[in-house]
């Protein structure tokens, strides 16, 4: 595992990376090598240079993606740079972290789409579908293999690009948050692949913000302002980046400081609750962390733009069956009251998108009624329903058009017939609460994923919305995007507004909002506060659904302690004597 093999299949040296138009390097000097057999996180803050880290070591940079490049990336001795076009077929695949930029969209079932790369490595036909059957069995979705791709969830279209990657059997194989569209039990799963290809001798880099996923690395490279500050095991490298540079840790590495166990082992839950258990005392704030605890601590960094009147939601017996005949929403009955905040939960494909994309007339029921503030959304148009509902869609592509972030986000509010006058105070004060004030002038399409669903964000915020759906908001965000996409929900509550999120992240799910709902199969499986959600008595419920407590819930549980703690400092106020 030393960084300067001379046999690895991937290898990095001194790496620096422009972009056309930017003052600043994307990446400086970045080194590194990956052998076979090799899994390696890249880990950092939006912005830091991992996936123009993960673009370059696939040969993208700077054959496809217009940069200048220095340094040199080599695939099994090949330049990427000067290797011919057809060099690197073959040797290096790329797991993008937005499936529709992966899918071909011209093939009709998923079977067809892992055929694809296949096709064009020249696979006979044979091999090919021994490769598809393995590869679909691999990532447990042998059920969706004559559906058409784009008819599918998110999180289930994520898990058919990575298979269309894996299919191929490249001797590198790059990612780029793989993960971030996936339930629990799919992330799971991909580590569980990813371990798998790794040990068939699988060179792997992997640009990760999921703690499930870099802790089954064997090393996790960090960067930050395009430079490497740490390069270790995934606990270590995590705490020296928290030291050196104020990166948020991960909750199990923060637990493992406290526990004072070896940081290689801070994955190792079992090794965590022992060594918290062998120190009682010890101080809820560690090592200058502070939680944040309820919600309602996080600083209030929105306020709504002009009052309007609370509104509750009645969702009645609601059934929808898609033209295909797939019942996504089996008989789900929900009264969401004005000013409160609600998560739903599920595995992919358990019909939380189809449910909520009801509560703004995006589709109809089948079957069963929406009210909101009690008039049924039957004969409503969307766009009425829009000023009262505002939804931000899991991918941001679906809803950014306009050439500028300012553009973008002004657009909602002159659509609404807003006076011109009171769109500029507008426009700034969501920009603002979303962290980018000053990328106003910048394409929406030159930013990276987390920040152009930032920008999502800030357009409906413009809007003034009485209701706000978030689909997945936390995909792809760091520490400091968590954080604002938290406080803007809390601005939300206190201004007597109601948010519905629907979320894969447990940590986000216990610590933003006072009710989650659990869904499985269409229908609604739990309902209540996060403690009891997430008590131990509903492990097997939880696990039936593809889900997992938080980890301090989980360490809590572990120990044998009362009741359920939801973030660090409740955790470690428990085991004060």
């Amino acid at each position: 595992m030393t960084s300067d093999a001379t046999d690895a299949p991937l290898r990095v040296t001194t790496l620096g990376v422009r972009y056309p138009a930017r003052p600043e390097p994307a990446v400086d000097g970045i080194t590194l090598s990956v052998e076979a057999g090799e899994r390696v996180a890249v880990a950092g803050r939006t912005g830091a240079g991992k996936s123009t880290l993960a673009l370059a070591a696939a040969g993208f940079i700077p054959r496809v993606v217009r940069a200048r490049l220095d340094g040199r990336v080599q695939i099994e001795g090949l330049d990427t740079a000067t290797a011919g076009p057809g060099a690197l077929l073959g040797r290096v695949g790329i797991v993008f972290a937005t499936p529709a930029n992966q899918l071909s969209a011209s093939k009709l079932s998923v079977r067809e789409e892992l055929a694809f790369g296949l096709e064009n490595l020249g696979v006979p036909r044979a091999e090919m579908d021994a490769r598809i059957e393995a590869t679909l069995g691999r990532l447990g979705i042998g059920h969706l293999a004559d559906r058409e791709p784009f008819a599918l969830s998110g999180g289930e279209q994520q898990r058919v690009a990575i298979a269309s990657i894996v299919a191929m059997g490249t001797t590198v194989l790059v990612l780029d948050e793989p993960t971030a569209q996936l339930d629990p039990a799919g992330t799971r799963s991909v580590a569980d692949l990813l371990g798998e290809l790794a040990r068939a001798g699988t060179a792997i880099l992997c640009v990760e913000h999921d703690p499930a996923m870099l802790g089954q690395m064997d090393r996790c490279l960090v960067l930050d302002r395009a430079h490497t500050v740490a390069f270790d095991w995934p606990g270590p490298a995590l705490a020296a980046a928290a030291a050196g540079v104020g990166l948020d840790p991960p909750t199990l590495v923060r637990l493992a400081e406290a526990a004072g166990i070896d940081l290689a082992h801070a994955f190792d839950e079992a090794a965590v609750a022992a060594g918290l258990l062998a120190r009682r005392s010890i101080p809820r704030t560690i090592d200058g962390h502070d939680d944040g605890g309820a919600p309602t601590d996080r600083p209030v960094a929105w306020t709504p733009s002009r009052e309007r009147p609370p509104v509750r939601i009645v969702i009645d017996d609601l059934i929808y069956r898609y033209p295909t005949g797939i019942e996504a929403v089996r008989g789900v009955s929900l009264t969401i009251e004005p000013g409160s905040t609600m998560a739903i939960l599920g595995q992919n494909g358990s019909g939380k998108t189809t449910l909520v994309k009801h509560l703004n007339g995006l589709l109809r029921p089948a079957e069963g009624r929406i009210l909101i503030d009690g008039e049924p959304t039957d004969g409503q148009p969307i766009a009425r329903l829009a000023s009262t509902v505002g939804f931000v869609f899991q991918d941001p592509d679906e809803q950014l058009f306009e050439r500028s972030v300012e553009r973008e986000v002004a657009f909602g509010p002159r659509n609404l017939g807003i006076p011109a006058a009171e769109i500029g105070p507008l426009v700034a004060a969501s920009l603002a609460a979303v962290g980018l004030a000053e990328e106003r002038t910048t394409n929406p399409y030159d930013l990276d994923l987390s920040r152009r669903k930032l920008v999502a964000l800030a357009g409906v915020l413009a809007m003034n919305p009485a209701v706000l759906v978030l689909d997945e908001p936390t995909t792809g965000q760091d520490a400091d995007g968590i954080e604002r996409v938290g406080a803007v929900i809390d601005a939300m509550r206190s201004a007597g507004r109601t948010v519905v999120a629907i979320t894969h992240d447990m940590e986000f799910a216990a610590a933003s909002f006072e009710r989650i709902v659990v869904m499985r199969d269409g229908i609604v499986v739990a309902d209540g506060p996060p403690a009891m959600v997430f008590s131990p008595s509903n492990t097997e419920l939880l696990a039936s659904t593809g889900l997992t407590p938080p980890p301090t819930a989980r360490i809590a549980a572990r120990m044998g302690l009362a009741g359920v703690p939801l973030d660090v400092n409740g955790l470690l106020a428990a085991l004060e004597p």
